[in-house]
């Protein structure tokens, strides 16, 4: 739903484009080009990896290192849990 709503808002603010003498709107990958934003999707992946890469750098110990790269045992129960 954000991402319909910056859509729209970037469009309102740079308005359509003249091509071959047809007005049309404007594509996405053109609108942030012209803001000069990534894609929120990759701004997301790129802090996920440069706090991965803190976390390697951590000291082995480290209770953040720790429960990150914790591998969970068990099973999750599926459904809702009982009453009472």
């Amino acid at each position: 739903m954000l991402r319909i709503f910056e859509e729209r808002t970037l469009r309102m603010i740079y308005g359509p484009v003249k091509d071959n003498g047809m007005w049309r709107t404007r594509y996405i990958n053109e609108l942030y080009m012209l803001c000069n934003e990534l894609d929120i999707v990759k701004v997301i992946k790129i802090g996920r990896l440069r706090w991965l890469g803190h976390l390697f750098r951590m000291q082995y110990l480290d209770p953040c290192r720790k429960f990150a790269l914790l591998k969970t045992e068990g099973t999750q129960l599926v459904g809702k849990p009982p009453l009472g």
